[in-house]
């Protein structure tokens, strides 16, 4: 009997082996997710067609993310055509164009240009929102800019720095306490 527990005894002190944890093996660089977007805007009383695509450049510098994983940046192609199908503006941004907005935040070396999307039209001008920032897709770091373009054809870029808040239509304003 002795010899029965005995046995089940050293049965039920197997030992267990956790393979050691993997390493991952980077990848090389990654590339966005290519995107394309067209509006047609009223503008100046003629009608527009805002084409904005937006690829990687593996000629530009590799970007990378927290992790250390590298990307491929982007360019950003603006089109914006007249009715009768002729350039108003033909334009590739890349990263350098709106890297003096974002010095010090370390996005400069790190970030990717994320996007340039078509806003709206204030004050008789064109409105895009920019950004540059962290090129993967799960992260939520990266510097706003507001990117406008007159009507004749020239652009301007500020940061931006007012929240993407409807918090004033529901009658409250930064005055007041919710």
């Amino acid at each position: 009997m002795l010899a029965i527990a005995s046995c089940k005894e050293k049965e039920a002190q197997q030992d267990i082996i956790v393979p050691p944890p993997v390493e991952e093996a980077k990848k090389g660089p990654q590339e966005m997710s290519q995107t394309k977007q067209r509006h047609e805007v009223d503008w100046q009383g003629a009608q527009y067609v805002v084409s904005i695509d937006r690829s990687a450049d593996t000629s530009l510098p590799l970007v990378s993310d927290e992790s250390g994983q590298e990307y491929y940046d982007n360019t950003i192609h603006l089109r914006i055509q007249r009715e009768d199908g002729s350039d108003f503006v033909n334009r590739t941004f890349k990263k350098s164009d709106f890297v003096s907005y974002v010095r010090g935040s370390g996005m400069e070396k790190t970030g990717a240009l994320l996007g340039i999307v078509y806003d709206k039209i204030e004050n008789g001008r064109l409105v895009f929102a920019t950004s540059i920032g962290s090129p993967d897709f799960r992260s939520d770091e990266f510097v706003p800019m507001v990117m406008t373009l007159d009507r004749n054809g020239n652009f301007s870029v500020t940061l931006d720095t007012q929240l993407d808040s409807d918090s004033s239509e529901d009658g409250v304003t930064g005055d007041e306490e919710a």
